[in-house]
């Protein structure tokens, strides 16, 4: 009987040895706690470490997003084998902003990092709105965005756009909110069913518990626009009847104020004429934001005759008019 008891004791004690050991062997436990004493551009980043009897430093990951992007120094957790709260407090931080963090720990068996916690920092007192700019987003014949900067000024913010013919506008859009906050948010409202080349006035009007701003007047054109210019060119100038193939290549130039996206997106197509007759014609549709075109084309003139007249022609889109470039010949040899 004392026998059996004496192996149960060095049983019990071989067991609690393994069990020190393997606390000791082992990385961090770590708890993201809530964040404490969140300011308008301070908090205090929150946590418990638990070192499992090994010496352990610990940090803080923050930023705007998971990806975080900033970290705290190191800091000791001790060497204990319990869980320690600890805490670091931040600072330079951007009022009405949500920040994440995620506490990490590491010692000499790993690194162990906590989960994903968010807050957002405190607003000053709400004033005004602002509206720090407006614009249009690209005119097309009966449809415009338009777009204005503002800041809500710490508050909820209530926003539309008047628009119309004269300054007097006459219509309205649909009114729109954006959050509480003290950073400024680009804000944007489309429009259809406008006026082919015809001039309209704009303007923004934001309001919020502090008071009402009216932007400024603003304009804008509907197209379709005429492009500056189509540029053409066809090589060879003189060519073999035995081998009648020609490479035609150019740009199509902008007008100011019309953005490559809008406006080089479409068909260009080239023909070779023999007077009123048509030997050779082909199209391509510009690649999405480029303005240069390339099309190799085989072309032989009626026998008895030694030139072709090349047309080359933009068919136009939602916003700029068809164009043709000048015209010229290639010969035959």
């Amino acid at each position: 009987m004392q026998r059996r008891v004496a192996h149960v004791a060095v049983a019990a004690v071989a067991a609690t040895a393994a069990f020190a050991t393997a606390a000791q062997a082992a990385s961090p436990t770590v708890t993201t706690r809530t964040a404490g004493t969140v300011r308008q551009t301070a908090a205090t980043l929150r946590g418990t470490v638990n070192p499992h009897g090994t010496p352990t430093t610990y940090s803080f990951q923050w930023g705007t997003s998971a990806t975080y992007g900033q970290q705290t120094p190191n800091r000791s957790a001790g060497r204990g084998t319990g869980g320690r709260d600890v805490s670091v407090r931040v600072g330079g931080l951007a009022p009405g902003t949500v920040y994440h963090y995620r506490i990490v720990a590491t010692n000499a068996d790993g690194t162990t990092v906590g989960r994903d916690r968010t807050f957002r920092t405190a607003l000053p007192p709400a004033t005004p709105p602002a509206i720090l700019g407006t614009a249009p987003f690209a005119p097309y014949a009966n449809s415009v965005t338009l777009t204005a900067l503002l800041n809500p000024g710490g508050a909820q913010t209530t926003y539309k756009f008047q628009f119309g013919t004269t300054n007097a506008y006459g219509a309205e859009t649909f009114a729109a909110t954006v959050p509480a906050g003290v950073q400024p948010v680009s804000v944007r409202v489309p429009l259809s069913g406008l006026q082919a080349r015809t001039t309209y006035h704009f303007r923004t009007i934001a309001s919020n518990r502090r008071g009402t701003v009216v932007g400024p007047d603003t304009t804008f054109t509907t197209g379709p626009f005429p492009p500056a210019r189509l540029g053409a060119r066809t090589q060879p100038t003189r060519q073999r009847r035995s081998h009648p193939y020609f490479i035609t290549r150019g740009v199509l130039r902008l007008a100011e104020g019309v953005s490559v996206a809008d406006g080089c997106n479409g068909i260009v197509g080239v023909r070779f004429t023999n007077g009123r007759r048509t030997v050779a014609h082909r199209r391509m549709r510009l690649a999405s934001g480029h303005c240069s075109y390339r099309l190799r084309m085989r072309a032989v003139p009626p026998r008895g005759k030694s030139k072709l007249r090349v047309h080359v022609r933009f068919y136009g889109n939602a916003i700029l008019t068809p164009a043709d470039a000048r015209t010229y010949l290639v010969r035959f040899r």
